[in-house]
């Protein structure tokens, strides 16, 4: 039932619920008779209808319009998560979820992952679920200001110079070979480069164009430029002039599969004896590495990896330190 109560700035306000929330609405008045007079002509406004979803229901619809808008591997991401907290929580409306719910899921996935992965999967739930309230399935989401797991502060894994040589040394295919070095020349993702066509490079501007298309979509749907270094141009002319597929890098005529390149980079890593937490994405953070480490700022090191915020590029900070004594002495101060 409505209530009338007054603030601090002398004006009566009209207290009542809608869905089990509390709301009010000022009338605008400070005399409480004219106050009394609106709460009796107050019509409380209909709440929001709540479908009553439950969360097989909402994974099934979202996963299927997901199609339209993120790749293939940022799907398998969302399903991969939304699953996991189905099996957690079990199928329930998804009106019902709440923070208790997601602290009992952080504790459970925290016996297998590493806090890292497990914020991935927290802010991918997080993303579905501001979907469900733009479905007008729910009102709010319950992911919406959960905290993230602390993280212990990680420096990215790179090749050394000398390690990247013993690594390209044991190598016996020339296409995963080639894949590999583009990558260090280059700084693209996985996904970047096994979706990457002849007609996406422009070989007399010397300019790779990383765009979607029906089949790949790019990070967060950007389109961007990446200059084609001459190294990285006499290994891509060749397949240029003697290709036999729309893809730059094939195996036995056919596109090369994520999982593939990931596997086999892994198995060469044991072979040469490296670190074996070098991983296919430690071929970007040694182009970046390398960069930095020979003098690159880290705002343009930012423009070639395509980091909108100047903060991820940060990481590769830690490698600046003595380059930047000749920047500090620029400045003299004048002496008497």
């Amino acid at each position: 039932m409505p209530n009338l109560f007054r603030r601090s700035n002398g004006v009566y306000y009209i207290s009542y619920e809608v869905d089990g929330r509390r709301k009010w609405r000022s009338t605008g008045v400070r005399h409480k008779r004219e106050a009394v007079e609106a709460l009796f002509g107050f019509k409380k406004p209909a709440g929001q209808p709540i479908q009553r979803f439950s969360l097989s229901e909402f994974m099934r619809d979202f996963l299927s319009s997901a199609t339209a808008n993120y790749s293939v591997g940022t799907i398998g991401i969302y399903k991969q998560a939304l699953t996991r907290f189905l099996s957690l929580v079990g199928d329930q409306p998804i009106a019902l979820i709440n923070a208790k719910h997601i602290d009992l899921f952080k504790t459970d996935r925290l016996k297998t992952l590493s806090p890292t992965t497990l914020n991935i999967e927290l802010r991918t739930l997080r993303a579905a679920f501001y979907t469900a309230v733009r479905w007008k399935i729910i009102t709010d989401n319950p992911f919406k200001g959960v905290p993230l797991v602390r993280v212990p502060e990680r420096q990215p894994t790179y090749f050394s110079k000398e390690e990247f040589q013993r690594f390209i040394e044991v190598i016996s295919e020339k296409w995963f070979r080639d894949l590999v070095i583009v990558a260090v020349y280059t700084g693209l993702r996985r996904g970047e480069l096994l979706n990457l066509r002849l007609k996406d490079i422009d070989f007399q501007r010397k300019l790779i164009h990383i765009q979607s298309d029906a089949n790949f979509r790019t990070k967060y749907g950007k389109r961007r430029i990446v200059p084609l270094s001459d190294g990285a141009w006499r290994i891509l002319w060749p397949r240029f002039e003697n290709a036999t597929s729309d893809f730059v890098f094939t195996r036995n005529g056919k596109r090369i599969l994520e999982s593939n390149a990931t596997h086999k980079l892994k198995a060469y890593v044991r072979k040469a004896g490296l670190d074996q937490n070098l991983h296919f994405h430690s071929l970007r953070h040694t182009f970046a590495s390398w960069l930095v480490q020979d003098g690159v700022s880290l705002y343009e090191v930012q423009k070639l990896l395509g980091h909108s915020n100047i903060a991820v590029t940060q990481v590769y900070s830690h490698l600046q330190p003595e380059g930047l004594h000749a920047t500090v002495n620029r400045i003299v101060v004048p002496l008497n």
